[in-house]
C-alpha cells in the first residue's frame, strides 16, 4: 500500500522527542512493507538530520518566503497547551493554502491508498482541500492528539466549520474518551469516532538492568529507595501538581521515597511552591529535558510510573505511559487523558479521579508495601504491550479498518 502521513512536525534527529510517535507509526508503517511518505512543513528552527531513507520519504514544503519566517509546529504553535500562539494564528493561513497546494501535487503524481492526518488543525484540513483540488479519491485518516482539538472547541463559529471539514475525513481516531466527546460536543458524529492510542516500539523501548543501576546511582538513588517516576511538560493538563500533593502523605509512611520528574516548563515555580510548603522537596529530583533515547534509563530506574493527568484542557493518552508498561512498570494514572485505555484497574496498575491526590498517594503506598503486588502489575503491563500496545499492532489496527472499509486486497 501507499501511504503518505501528514503532519506539521516530525523528528529532526535520532533522539528528538518531538512528534516521535509519528516516527515510531511511520517505521510500523514502513516495517510491514507499505510505501511510506512524510508530508511536513519547513521549520526555521533545525536543520533536518534524520535523512530519507529506502523505508520513508521526507516532503518538506514552505510556506513563507524566507526560512527563518517557518515558525509553526514543533510544540511552538500553543502556549501550555490551552491557547494558540499569536504568530501562529498569523501564519496559518499561508500554511494552509501552501500545504494545499503542495499536496495537491503530491496527490496527482503519486496514487496514494490513504492520507493518515495527524492533529486535524491544520492537517486534516490541508488533505480535505488538497483532495478536492486532485479530483483525488484517495481516503483520509484523521488522528487528534490533543491540541487540535483545543483549536475546534476554543474558537467559536471557525471551530464548528473547521469540524465540518474534517468530519469528511473517511475514518477518525483519538486517543481518549476526553477528546471524543470534545469532538461530539463539535458537530462530530460519535460513531465516525474511533479510540486508538500512541503505542510504543517494544523491540526498542524494553527494561533494563543494566541502565537500571547507573541510572539509580547516578541520580543517588539506593537499593533500598522506591523511586516514582513522571515525565512531560510542565504544563496544567499533566497534573503534575497532583502528585507533589500527594507526596506530603506518602512520605509520611515511607521516608525512602523519591520522586524524578523528567521535563520542564513554566510551573516549576508552582510545583516547588507546593514541595516547599510540604517540606518534601528533598524528595523530588528535577531532571530536566532529556532525549527520547535516554528515557529507556529512567522507566528502567523507576519502581511505579505516575501519570496524573487532568482536563485542563482535554487531552490524549501521553506515550510515556505504554513506554513505562514496556519497560515492566505498573502504573497509577489518574482516570481522565486516555490513561483508562490501557491502564486497567487492579490489572497493570491503579486509576484514581482526577486531582485527588488522597487517592493517589493511598495508591502509591499501597504498592509500596507489597512489592509481589507491584511486580505482578508490571509483568501484565508488558503482556499488554506485547499484544496490544505495540506500534506494529496499531498500524496493523489502522491498517485492517482501511481493508474492512475499501476492500483492499493484501
Amino acid at each position: 500500500m501507499k501511504i503518505c502521513i501528514v503532519s506539521h512536525s516530525y523528528p529532526f534527529f535520532a533522539g528528538d522527542w518531538r512528534s516521535n510517535f509519528i516516527a515510531s507509526l511511520a517505521e510500523a508503517y514502513a516495517d510491514l512493507g507499505n510505501d511510506l511518505t512524510i508530508f511536513t512543513p519547513l521549520y526555521s528552527g533545525e536543520c533536518r538530520r534524520i535523512s530519507e531513507t529506502d523505508k520513508i520519504k521526507i516532503v518538506e514544503y514552505r510556506y513563507m518566503p524566507f526560512k527563518s519566517w517557518h515558525l509553526i509546529g514543533y510544540g511552538s504553535s500553543m502556549q501550555k497547551d490551552t491557547k494558540i500562539s499569536k504568530l501562529t494564528i498569523l501564519l496559518t493561513p499561508f500554511l494552509l493554502i501552501a500545504g494545499m497546494i503542495k499536496l495537491t501535487r503530491l496527490l496527482k503524481r503519486a496514487n496514494y491508498d490513504f492520507l493518515h492526518c495527524h492533529w486535524a488543525v491544520p492537517n486534516a484540513l490541508i488533505a480535505v482541500g488538497a483532495r478536492w483540488l486532485a479530483g483525488s479519491d484517495t481516503k483520509i485518516l484523521t488522528s487528534f492528539p490533543g491540541s487540535d482539538v483545543t483549536v475546534i472547541r476554543n474558537t467559536g463559529i471557525l471551530g464548528k466549520i473547521m469540524a465540518r471539514i474534517v468530519a469528511k475525513s473517511n475514518y477518525m481516531s483519538c486517543n481518549s474518551a476526553d477528546l471524543k466527546d470534545e469532538l461530539v460536543k463539535s458537530g462530530i458524529k460519535p460513531e465516525k469516532i474511533d479510540h486508538v492510542i500512541y503505542g510504543v516500539d517494544d523491540k526498542k523501548i524494553n527494561f533494563s538492568a543494566e541502565k537500571r543501576k547507573i541510572t539509580r546511582k547516578k541520580m543517588d538513588i539506593n537499593d533500598d529507595n522506591i523511586l516514582l517516576l513522571m515525565i512531560g511538560r510542565f504544563i496544567p493538563k499533566k497534573g503534575f501538581s497532583t502528585a507533589f500533593r500527594a507526596l506530603k502523605y506518602i512520605v509520611e509512611s515511607h521516608k525512602n521515597v523519591k520522586l524524578a520528574v523528567v521535563g520542564d516548563g513554566d510551573l516549576k515555580n508552582e510545583y516547588d511552591e507546593i514541595l516547599n510548603k510540604d517540606k518534601t522537596s528533598g524528595h523530588v529530583i528535577f531532571v530536566g529535558y532529556i532525549t527520547a533515547n535516554e528515557l529507556i534509563d529512567y522507566y528502567s530506574a523507576c519502581d511505579i510510573f505516575l501519570m496524573p493527568s487532568e482536563k485542563n484542557p482535554p487531552d490524549g493518552l501521553n506515550t510515556v505511559v505504554p513506554e513505562a508498561m514496556a519497560c515492566g512498570k505498573p502504573i497509577i494514572a489518574s482516570n481522565v487523558g486516555g490513561n483508562d485505555l490501557v491502564v486497567f484497574d487492579g490489572v497493570n496498575g491503579f486509576l484514581h479521579s482526577e486531582g485527588d491526590y488522597g487517592k493517589l498517594a493511598a495508591l502509591v503506598n499501597r504498592l509500596i508495601e507489597n512489592e509481589r503486588l507491584r511486580m505482578d502489575l508490571g509483568r501484565k503491563s508488558l503482556e499488554l504491550i506485547q499484544t496490544k500496545f505495540n506500534w506494529k499492532a496499531i498500524a496493523e489496527y489502522y491498517i485492517e479498518k482501511y481493508r474492512e472499509t475499501y476492500g483492499k486486497a493484501d
